[in-house]
């Protein structure tokens, strides 16, 4: 697929789902009523690029790298608290149980692809415990809210029907939801116009680089003498049929009155590092995500990477506490209530680590190279070494002197430090 194509703008579509579609009866009365005062039943999503998200996703690698780094940023892990701590085993196993790690990382991908997720928490047919948290496809969610704006029902408007869930059973949430907007912000919102410009020159990129690699030849033939036009063309036939079965790569040789030029242009029309840098940092601006988490360095001081991590990881908080509010809000009571809680757990996300391996291994060795310069010049010694470096420090053994028996002063008592 060519994802350029889709970049083409798409009208709204902002449209009722009337009666006949609906797998439920609502009186004709009451659904003109709705109609007539809130406009529509179900609301669609405003940002018509959602499909086009989804293949920028799956196409484009530093988008992918994008949302695979925030999601298992945010996803670093959970704990259940519980004033019960077998309580908090039982549910920790349920939900390990269920792949609940598996579940809310493609939550947390579509959360940051779409701008929200929904999924449907379902019970065991006894009630009794927790089957699965099913997701529902972001592309197929519809959502009715009240003249309040607050979502009352949602649906999945799926082939070849719809299906309606319990809004009690639904687990949702929204990046950024407003009133105007409660299917939230996309992460690549900002995006589509700078990431077709990216694209568009990757696409150039690889026809430029097929033709310097591949040049056409522009074969010219200058016969000797005044031919026939029978002959001529017969002639052109053969060295047409001879080029065209040459492969990249193969010699050919020919004789006669044959001029092979090549057609293409010079390397120096092919250097577009520049261009292609500034869009890329046009990207990651738009992805509020620090170049360096994914690999790239613009030039950027380590300062200025580590105070850009610092932001990055108040942001990955955020994200983290609007989760653990959902999951607390929806998820965990209904689960007490399943399994007989007598009191309503939570869960808490694990703080995210960012480490600069080579930033690390770069300190570790300059300590140890300090350390070692010191013990040579003896301003310290072994001990002081080992606690330098945090190293356990060993024991020494010291002679310990008997003077009421000095036949046992040949031996040694280990004294621990």
């Amino acid at each position: 697929m060519n994802i350029l194509n889709m970049f083409k703008r798409k009208d709204v579509i902002k449209e009722p789902v009337y009666q006949a579609e609906l797998p439920f009866a609502i009186e004709e009365a009451q659904q003109s009523y709705r109609l007539m005062s809130y406009g529509y039943l179900y609301e669609a999503p405003k940002d018509s690029y959602l499909p086009l998200y989804k293949e920028l996703y799956d196409n484009v690698p530093v988008l992918d790298g994008a949302i695979t780094a925030y999601t298992d940023l945010t996803c670093a892990g959970w704990t259940i608290e519980s004033d019960s701590p077998e309580e908090a085993e039982l549910l920790t196993k349920e939900l390990t149980n269920t792949n609940f790690d598996k579940t809310l990382k493609s939550l947390m991908d579509s959360y940051f692809i779409y701008g929200f997720y929904g999924a449907e928490i379902v019970p065991n047919a006894d009630f009794k415990s927790l089957k699965k948290i099913q997701e529902i496809p972001s592309t197929q969610i519809r959502l009715k809210r009240d003249k309040y704006g607050d979502i009352v029902e949602f649906v999945q408007q799926a082939h070849p029907g719809t299906i309606i869930f319990d809004p009690a059973m639904v687990l949702y949430s929204a990046n950024r939801e407003s009133v105007s907007e409660p299917y939230g912000r996309s992460m690549f919102k900002s995006l589509p116009w700078i990431t077709k410009a990216m694209l568009e020159i990757q696409d150039s990129m690889t026809k430029i680089y097929r033709r310097y690699g591949s040049p056409r030849f522009h074969v010219k033939y200058n016969p000797l003498q005044q031919l026939d036009a029978t002959t001529l063309k017969a002639r052109l036939g053969v060295l047409k049929t001879k080029f065209k079965d040459i492969e990249i790569g193969q010699d050919f040789f020919t004789a006669g009155d044959v001029e092979i030029g090549v057609i293409g242009g010079g390397k120096e029309q092919f250097n577009i590092t520049i261009e292609m840098e500034e869009v890329m940092q046009s990207v990651f601006s738009g992805l509020k995500l620090p170049a360096g988490v994914l690999g790239y360095n613009y030039g950027s001081t380590e300062t200025h990477l580590n105070k850009q991590i610092e932001i990055l990881l108040g942001r990955i908080l955020s994200y983290q506490g609007e989760q653990e509010h959902v999951i607390n809000l929806k998820l965990m009571p209904i689960l007490a209530t399943i399994y007989g809680f007598k009191d309503i757990p939570k869960i808490k996300f694990n703080k995210p680590i960012i480490v600069d391996e080579a930033a690390e291994f770069a300190l570790e060795s300059a300590k140890i190279n300090a350390t070692k310069a010191l013990l040579d010049m003896g301003l310290i010694d072994v001990t002081d070494a080992q606690m330098r470096l945090d190293l356990p420090i060993k024991t020494i053994a010291k002679p310990v002197i008997d003077e009421e028996n000095p036949k046992n002063n040949g031996g040694t008592n280990n004294v621990n430090k």
